[in-house]
């Protein structure tokens, strides 16, 4: 195996044997050497406040995030990409494990749903009061996000931990940047509090975030193997 998950609040209910031979087993597993260190080390991770701990040991990475144990190859555990991509204003940016796309649509065409425009997955900017080209990047150290709603700036570190994000995602989350690297959305979380729609709005920028894993069961979906019988009906 090169990837295991264990549920932190079940294995606290066992004593402390059985949490060692449980870990040993986990190592074993993985053809790591069960010394019993690094079961001391892997064990430390289920006090109090580890969330986001983490772990380097020989060929295997532990890390504590939330109520899980991460258990990992060293050899799997993927490196977030520094790379930049420009966003065009117009059209689709293919990534590994996404796409988004790009549309300017008119002001008459976005309506609100309980006072809200756009979702986690789609967001609206004002394009006039963006600042050109946007990028797509992942974080980086210092990234700082203003919140849809506020005026003040906030740690991107604080916003992953008020919405719970996993310490094992925050890597590889997109985050979409404006010229000079505000942070314009947290695709799929959040969207700033730069360039919203108001009464004054004239241009719309759409923003749509498409993943890997929805894009294939939708296309499994829409394009059947065999064509259907002329007496099959519609349910």
């Amino acid at each position: 195996m090169n990837k295991i998950i264990i549920d932190t609040t079940k294995l606290a209910k066992y004593c402390l044997g059985i949490r060692m031979r449980v870990i040993k087993k986990t190592l074993l597993s993985m053809d790591i050497p069960q010394e019993k260190k690094y079961v001391e080390y892997i064990l430390s991770l289920l006090e109090k406040n580890k969330t986001g701990k983490r772990i380097d040991l020989r060929g295997v990475i532990v890390c504590r995030d939330y109520g899980k144990l991460i258990i990992e190859s060293e050899k799997r555990v993927l490196r977030p990409n520094l790379q930049e991509w420009t966003l065009p204003p117009q059209g689709k940016l293919e990534l590994p494990d996404c796409i988004i796309e790009t549309e300017l649509v008119p002001v008459k065409s976005i309506k609100s749903v309980n006072g809200k425009i756009g979702s986690k997955n789609t967001v609206y900017f004002d394009m006039d009061n963006l600042l050109f080209p946007l990028k797509i990047r992942h974080r980086r150290a210092g990234d700082v996000f203003i919140p849809f709603g506020f005026k003040g700036k906030k740690k991107l570190k604080d916003v992953f931990i008020d919405d719970k994000i996993s310490v094992y995602k925050r890597a590889f989350i997109q985050l979409v940047v404006d010229a000079n690297g505000n942070i314009l959305w947290i695709v799929g979380y959040r969207r700033s509090n730069i360039a919203p729609i108001t009464g004054a709005t004239q241009k719309v920028l759409k923003i749509n975030f498409l993943s890997r894993p929805y894009l294939k069961k939708k296309t499994a979906t829409s394009t059947p193997t065999t064509a259907p019988a002329k007496t099959s009906k519609r349910v």
